[in-house]
């Protein structure tokens, strides 16, 4: 592990010194890469940069190599405040921004596929856009949503969460008998699900919808949907 110098290196770069034992310096950024030297204690190191959970080192002879964050997170600097690198954890999915995801699941009695995005502009509140498309017997469709999500315990790593939006949804028929188009509707959608932390940057989300689709006959459709899928968060 190291304890980390208020000054930088060549203005740019982070210094530190190995207080444990050692630090086991790899070729590349992976476990199933091998160690070719090892860093001992009151060595100098420079932190150059991180690539997910590894970070970039060269000691004072200019030898370069990459350790893993929990080689050198939990450490001290030189006030004697914990260095700030860890890897992905709990904390880490409270405090996140960004997340990413693709679900797959029933719509209406048909497949369907969603892939989307968010961004958490609040611990309680954020803004996701999702791409749907579904196949059916009769019929195919594709959609576009943009919901906001409440989530209600974020700090919960089952974390139950209600979500409202609307978009467009596009219907194309797959008959060949008659001569039928395709239409386009704006739709409306509740639901509610659940994000649950799996481990690192990964997450399991469950979900159920209810959607009106706003037709231009005499009745709207309305559409059940239940999804699963997994997602990542930065």
């Amino acid at each position: 592990m190291l304890s980390v110098s208020p000054t930088l290196a060549d203005q740019e770069y982070l210094q530190s010194t190995v207080v444990e034992a050692f630090v086991e310096m790899r070729t590349a950024p992976g476990r199933g890469y091998p160690v070719f030297y090892v860093a001992e204690r009151g060595e100098l190191i420079t932190l150059l940069k991180r690539k997910t959970d590894w970070i970039k080192l060269r000691n004072y002879r200019g030898i370069e190599g990459w350790a893993h964050i929990n080689d050198i997170g939990r450490t001290v600097d030189a006030a004697g405040d914990p260095l700030a690198f860890r890897a992905p954890d709990l904390e880490s999915f409270y405090q996140r921004r960004w997340e990413a995801g693709l679900m797959a699941g029933d719509f209406e009695d048909t497949d369907a596929v969603t892939v989307y995005g968010g961004w958490h502009f609040t611990r309680n509140l954020s803004v996701e856009a999702h791409y749907t498309e579904n196949f059916g017997d009769f019929s195919d469709g594709r959609q576009g949503t943009v919901n906001l999500v409440h989530q209600m315990f974020p700090q919960w790593r089952y974390s139950p969460f209600v979500t409202i939006g609307g978009g467009i949804r596009e219907t194309s028929p797959r008959s060949t008998l008659v001569e039928t188009s395709g239409r386009t509707d704006n739709l409306a959608s509740v639901g509610a699900g659940i994000r649950v932390y799996l481990t690192r940057r990964l997450m399991l989300r469950f979900q159920y919808k209810n959607t009106v689709v706003m037709t231009d006959r005499d009745d709207d459709e309305e559409i059940n949907e239940w999804q699963l899928g997994i997602s990542a968060f930065y």
